[in-house]
């Protein structure tokens, strides 16, 4: 599903922010991705999420090497991803509904099947903001607008789901309520590759590990408890 051969990723021509990282997940595992600030979490999210095409090395998704992908390959593969971005990017004026049923049309199905409207009020409900589908995506606080990012990617019933930090901004409840989407849609077999600081989720939801520092992986194990 995703394999990397001595990644790297510079902004400058002095500082990597990856350098030479080495990492193979095949389909349906669940990688945490940890490490302190500037450690490079977002930037090796983004590089799955195909959201950046600079890097060095070999990056692979769905057996393509993306430094050879064509451009109808590379849109295919960006229909087979979720992306919870840290920065949720909502669009203000559309609802709540027409931001989740966005990602659902750009992965190609059509939003008026009564099907999928279904399955996007039932994510809507398990994440706390049925009463807000109406709501101006403007008016939601920091966390409903997470929220609301998190049902869009899983409305899109992705093969690969990448998230970035997709607790951050949630309460207890809120944050358990996002950790059993997430591990339900993995054990539906979808690949997920989750950044996070928190450790009482890494203890309690005990998954495999990337560790980060410097922009290199220190420490991979098949089973983190930390």
């Amino acid at each position: 599903m995703i394999q990397l051969q001595a990644l790297s990723k510079g902004y400058t021509e002095r500082k990597k922010v990856l350098d030479h990282i080495s990492l193979e997940l095949k389909k349906g595992e669940f990688l945490y991705v940890l490490g302190g600030t500037g450690a490079g979490k977002s930037t090796l999210l983004r590089l799955l999420a195909t959201e950046e095409e600079d890097f060095g090395g070999q990056l692979s998704l769905f057996g393509y090497d993306l430094a050879r992908a064509s451009g109808s390959t590379l849109q295919a593969i960006r229909r087979s991803i979720g992306y919870v971005p840290q920065n949720v990017r909502l669009i203000p004026d559309f609802t709540v509904f027409e931001n989740v049923a966005l990602g659902v049309s750009l992965a190609g199905s059509r939003v008026a099947r009564a099907e999928v409207r279904g399955k996007i009020y039932e994510l809507l409900d398990r994440l706390q903001l049925m009463n807000l589908r109406d709501a101006s995506a403007s008016r939601l606080s920091g966390g409903e607008a997470q929220r609301v990012a998190i049902a869009r990617a899983l409305a899109r019933g992705p093969e690969l789901l990448i998230a970035d930090e997709p607790t951050g901004a949630q309460d207890f409840q809120n944050t358990w309520n996002v950790m059993d989407l997430l591990h339900r849609a993995n054990i539906s077999g979808t690949t997920l590759v989750l950044a996070t600081h928190d450790r009482d989720i890494v203890r309690k939801l005990r998954k495999r590990c990337a560790i980060l520092s410097h922009g290199k992986v220190m420490i991979e194990e098949a089973l983190c408890s930390l």
